[in-house]
């Protein structure tokens, strides 16, 4: 199979990207359309600014705690 070249023509590639579907409350639902629509992007768009924004907070959060060792205190305690 040979890749097909860009013709130029629609939007530019986002990337790889992967699935991830989930159920809300239907008011939140309403409520992340119009923020979508109010800011010009997509819900899909939008809804993957926002778990970017927290997922960077979450993960450096995850991290520090991941490279914190633990204090020798039973070994000197002993």
């Amino acid at each position: 199979m040979t890749a097909v070249a860009h013709r130029g023509g629609g939007r530019p590639s986002k990337g790889l990207r992967k699935y991830i579907g989930f159920r809300v409350p239907a008011e939140m639902a309403d409520q992340v359309a119009q923020v979508a629509e109010a800011e010009g992007v997509t819900i899909t768009d939008y809804v993957a600014s926002v778990v970017a924004k927290q997922l960077e907070v979450d993960l450096e959060r995850h991290d520090h705690h991941k490279f914190q060792e633990e204090l020798p205190i039973g070994r000197i305690a002993s």
